[in-house]
């Protein structure tokens, strides 16, 4: 790792993220192109030999264990402001008897729907999820709380791959949340075309229980050398026939809690968030994020992740490239569906649990190398000044090179401070979420 001086002067670099296939629109078809935020000074960098060296000998496994279904949660769409549903549930698939002709893509698409629906505090409903539903849920333990796309773009990065990309690291308690720095709130996927969008529209179902669901979104919990974490992450569907039987039968559906404790808290804690507004731009669009419980856990073993391909493309193998996206996961499912101009008549659906596990195996050395960057972005991340970082690697300027910078412009909180006292009880002598 290497420390920079004061005097060095800045780079510009833009935000790429992840896909959002479904329920993102933003119901606009000309979205004005944003600047990206500026970036602060560089305090530190990591290339890949300073990962290299921090790999400890003799190399631990780099595995994930213990994973488990946290918690869910759906977006709603609706006027009133950001709405959620806990655990809400993904939408079930459900193939046409025989193919259809389907349109394709059109339309405007958020790229992160957790920042557009909630731009204050993007990370918020994950937090509010656990609270709703896993009051009892112990962070004194927990070490990291990231998405699937900022593990992903580290992941990318430690095998020589990444795209540039920004993200924030700020740390809460002695937890490091690491969330996505895009140029706005609002951004959108350029030039959508396929049949990505159309295919699981016309390919899945939303339950009656859930209606005016946009997204569904799960949390897993899980070790990965040594490291507690949660991951958040988009859920394409689930397979009934996967179900266990008791929900197979009855489809039992939360109801909602009324004037139960987790509600009571949730009504203080949207209070204390309208004072908390980190900057202006973001006042003007300002609303509450409103929670309550209804839906069903669909188990993490039902769950699966989907992908078009032409035709054209049925030699390529399209499993390899999604794996490791997969990995982070924990997916145990994947849909591989391949068209002919819109026509879907080879759709193949695979448990992909020992693949998965191969990878893994395969992979070790990136792995190893993966598991060193977080902990030395861990270790800067709890020794900086104001608890707050950005990462930032440039593809274009500095192949191999990650800077650790002070984050630049307007940046306000990863959590509203009445969430973020659950993570701060005098440095890790805390408990459970609800308490």
């Amino acid at each position: 790792m290497r420390f920079q001086g004061r005097g060095y002067r800045p780079r510009r670099a833009y935000a790429l993220g992840g896909r959002n296939w479904r329920g993102g629109r933003s119901g606009s078809s000309s979205v004005p192109l944003s600047p990206p935020p500026p970036l602060g000074e560089v305090l530190a960098t990591i290339n890949h030999d300073d990962i290299e060296d921090s790999i400890p000998q003799p190399n631990q496994p780099a595995q994930i264990t213990n994973t488990q279904y946290l918690t869910s949660y759906n977006w709603i769409s609706g006027e009133d402001g950001p709405e959620i549903i806990v655990p809400g549930e993904p939408p079930e698939w459900t193939p046409l008897s025989k193919p259809i002709q389907l349109r394709g893509d059109s339309g405007v698409y958020f790229r992160d729907l957790n920042q557009a629906r909630n731009p204050t505090y993007p990370l918020e409903p994950m937090v509010q999820a656990i609270l709703i539903d896993k009051p009892e849920f112990c962070v004194d333990d927990l070490d990291i709380v990231a998405c699937g796309s900022t593990l992903g773009n580290l992941l990318r990065f430690v095998r020589g791959n990444a795209p540039t990309f920004r993200m924030l690291a700020e740390v809460v308690g002695n937890t490091v949340f690491f969330i996505r720095r895009q140029n706005s709130p609002k951004e959108t996927i350029p030039d959508i075309r396929g049949f990505g969008h159309a295919f699981p529209e016309a390919y899945t179902t939303w339950g009656k229980d859930v209606g005016r669901s946009e997204s569904h979104q799960r949390l897993i919990t899980f070790e990965f050398a040594s490291l507690n974490c949660i991951v958040r992450f988009e859920s394409d569907g689930y397979l009934p026939d996967l179900l266990p039987d008791d929900l197979k039968t009855h489809k039992v559906s939360i109801p909602s809690t009324g004037d139960s404790e987790p509600e009571n808290l949730l009504s203080s804690l949207r209070s204390a968030t309208i004072s908390t507004i980190p900057s202006s731009e973001m006042a003007q669009d300002f609303k509450a994020l409103q929670a309550s419980r209804r839906g069903r856990h669909i188990p993490q073993c039902a769950v699966f992740d989907l992908k078009t391909r032409s035709a054209r493309k049925a030699d390529v193998d399209t499993l390899s490239d999604e794996m490791a996206r997969l990995w982070i996961r924990q997916i145990p499912n994947f849909v591989l569906a391949y068209h002919n101009s819109g026509r879907f008549n080879d759709i193949r659906v695979q448990d992909v649990r020992d693949k998965i596990k191969e990878w893994e195996e395969i992979e070790q050395p990136v792995l190893q190398r993966l598991a060193a960057l977080l902990q030395m972005v861990i270790s800067f991340a709890r020794s900086a000044e104001d608890s707050k970082i950005e990462l930032e690697h440039d593809e274009n300027e500095a192949q191999g090179v990650l800077s650790l910078r002070e984050p630049g412009g307007d940046v306000g909180s990863v959590l509203p401070p009445a969430l973020a006292e659950n993570f701060t009880s005098n440095g890790h002598s805390g408990s459970d979420l609800g308490s």
